[in-house]
C-alpha cells in the first residue's frame, strides 16, 4: 500500500492544485463555522441578559372600566336615576345633583321638541326612545374613553335568551358593536358572565348564556390578556354556585364544573384558554381567592372597591387623597400574597350622596359611607399610584390589568362619563376623565 507521499508525489499538478483548494476551503469553513458558532453563543449570552434585566420602562398596565348602563333611556333611566317619570327612586332629581348626570342629559325647559308629560321632571334624556339618539350618545361616550386612554370597557347584564331585552342593560353594548367609528372598533370591551340572584342558573341556561356570549368573545375587539388569552369576568360567582348547586338532577353544577364549562366552551371555539375572573359585589374578594382557585378561577377581583372610606356625615369623612393612601396600603395588604393573582379595584369616587334615601321612607340619611369628593389632582395621582402598584408586584398582578369604578354609576361612586355642562351650551364636563388621560400618558415606571 503507498503511503500518502508516495500518492502525492505521483499525481498530477493540476490535482495537487484542487487538494490544496479543497484544504484550504474546508480550513476556511471550519473557521467559519467556529466564528458563527461564537458569534450565536454571545448573541443568545447577551439576549438571555437583556430579558433577565427589565427594560427601563415597562409597558403601562392596561385599564379596564365599569359600565352600568341605566341611561340608555329605558330600563332604570326615567323613574330610577333621572326622576323624570315618576315612581321610581329619582336619585338626580334634585338640582343639588344636576351636574352628576351625564353630558347628553338636559334640562327638560330647554327640550321643547318632545311632548314632554305633564308630570316630567327637571332632567331629560332619550323619552320617548330613540335608537338613533343613543347611537350618538354612545359614539361620544366611545370617543371620551378611547381619547383619554382607557383600554376597555366591561359590560354587565344577563344573556338575552335568558331575560327578556337583558333587562334594558345592554342597550349601550348593542350601540357599541353597531358604531360605525373607527374608535368603536379600537376600543376594547368585555361582557361579563352576569351571576345576578334573580337568575335561577342551571346547567341549560349556562349553556344558553355561553351561546350569546361567544358571538361576543370571538370578536376583534374583546379585550385578552397574557398573549391572547380572552378575559372573563365572571360577575357574583357564588350566586352561580348556590343556583347550580339547587338547580337539581342533571341540570346542576358544582362551582368547579362551572368553571370547567367555561373555559370548554371558549376552547371549542377555537380560541386561547380564557382568563377567567370571579367578581364581587361591591368589594373583599380577597376573601374568596383560596375557594375560587379551588373552582378553578385564574384571578379574583371587586366590582367597586370603595376602600379607604368612613361611614360619616356628609365630608366629615377622608379627604380623596387619604383615601388613595389608605386603598394602596389595603390593596398591597389584601392582594399582594393571595392564592390567586388579582386584577386590584381603582375606585374613581366614593361620593354616592344621591343614594343616601332611607330604603323605607325614601328621605336622605345623615350618615353614609363615603369619602370626599377629589380636588384637581387628586385622581391623576391615585391613577399613577395604581399604575405603580401594578407594575411594582407582576407576579400577584400577572395580567397587568386593573379595573376602575366606574365609567357611568353616576348616582352611585361617581364616574368617569363627562358630566351636563352648565346650560344653555351644555359642554361637557371633562375634568376627572381629563386627570385620567394626564395619568395614562405620562406614566412611566423607572426601573
Amino acid at each position: 500500500m503507498q503511503d500518502k507521499y508516495s500518492v502525492w508525489l505521483n499525481i498530477s499538478v493540476r490535482q495537487k492544485i484542487m487538494r490544496i483548494r479543497h484544504t484550504i476551503y474546508s480550513l476556511k469553513f471550519a473557521l467559519t463555522r467556529r466564528i458563527c458558532i461564537f458569534i450565536l453563543f454571545g448573541f443568545i449570552a447577551c439576549l438571555q441578559k437583556t430579558l433577565a434585566e427589565p427594560s427601563k420602562h415597562q409597558p403601562r398596565p392596561i385599564l379596564g372600566v365599569q359600565r352600568w348602563d341605566m341611561y340608555s333611556g329605558k330600563g332604570a333611566t326615567q323613574k330610577q336615576e333621572l326622576g323624570y317619570l315618576p315612581g321610581g327612586q329619582a336619585f338626580l332629581k334634585p338640582e343639588l345633583w344636576h351636574d352628576r348626570a351625564p353630558f347628553f342629559c338636559r334640562l327638560t325647559k330647554d327640550v321643547p321638541k318632545i311632548d314632554h308629560p305633564a308630570n316630567a321632571g327637571p332632567l331629560w334624556f332619550n323619552h320617548p326612545f330613540d335608537k338613533k339618539r343613543l347611537q350618538n350618545a354612545m359614539d361620544q361616550e366611545i370617543r371620551f374613553a378611547h381619547g383619554a386612554g382607557i383600554d376597555f370597557f366591561i359590560y354587565h347584564g344577563p344573556a338575552r335568551a335568558l331575560q327578556k331585552n337583558g333587562w334594558e342593560l345592554l342597550n349601550n353594548l348593542d350601540a357599541h358593536m353597531a358604531s360605525e367609528l373607527p374608535e368603536a372598533k379600537q376600543m376594547k370591551f368585555v361582557w361579563a358572565l352576569y351571576g345576578h340572584e334573580a337568575m335561577n342558573y342551571t346547567r341549560s341556561k349556562v349553556a344558553l348564556m355561553m351561546d350569546e356570549t361567544l358571538d361576543y368573545i370571538k370578536r376583534p375587539n374583546w379585550q385578552t390578556v397574557l398573549d391572547g388569552r380572552p378575559l372573563i369576568p365572571v360577575l357574583w360567582p357564588d350566586h352561580f354556585r348556590e343556583q347550580l348547586a339547587s338547580a337539581g338532577g342533571k341540570e346542576a353544577m358544582s362551582g368547579r364544573e362551572f368553571v370547567q364549562y367555561i373555559r370548554k366552551r371558549v376552547r371549542e371555539a377555537g380560541l386561547n384558554n380564557p382568563y377567567i375572573v370571579g367578581m364581587t359585589v361591591p368589594a373583599r374578594s380577597y376573601e374568596r381567592a383560596v375557594e375560587w382557585k379551588a373552582e378553578g378561577y385564574d384571578a379574583f377581583s371587586d366590582y367597586a372597591g370603595g376602600y379607604g372610606g368612613a361611614h360619616a356625615e356628609r365630608d366629615r369623612s377622608p379627604s380623596y387623597a387619604e383615601a388613595t393612601k389608605s386603598m394602596v396600603t389595603h390593596l398591597e395588604k389584601h392582594f399582594v400574597g393571595q392564592a390567586l393573582p388579582s386584577l386590584p379595584p381603582c375606585t374613581s369616587m366614593q361620593y354616592p350622596w344621591p343614594r343616601a334615601l332611607d330604603d323605607k321612607t325614601n328621605q336622605p340619611l345623615a350618615k353614609w359611607y363615603h369619602y370626599k369628593w377629589p380636588e384637581k389632582g387628586d385622581m391623576t395621582a391615585r391613577i399613577k399610584a395604581m399604575l405603580d402598584l401594578v407594575a411594582a408586584h407582576p407576579k400577584d398582578f400577572e395580567a397587568q390589568a386593573m379595573i376602575m369604578y366606574s365609567w357611568n354609576e353616576h348616582s352611585e361612586g361617581g364616574g368617569l362619563c363627562p358630566t351636563m355642562g352648565e346650560p344653555p351650551m351644555y359642554h361637557p364636563d371633562t375634568r376627572w376623565l381629563d386627570e385620567v388621560a394626564t395619568a395614562l400618558a405620562s406614566w412611566k415606571k423607572e426601573e
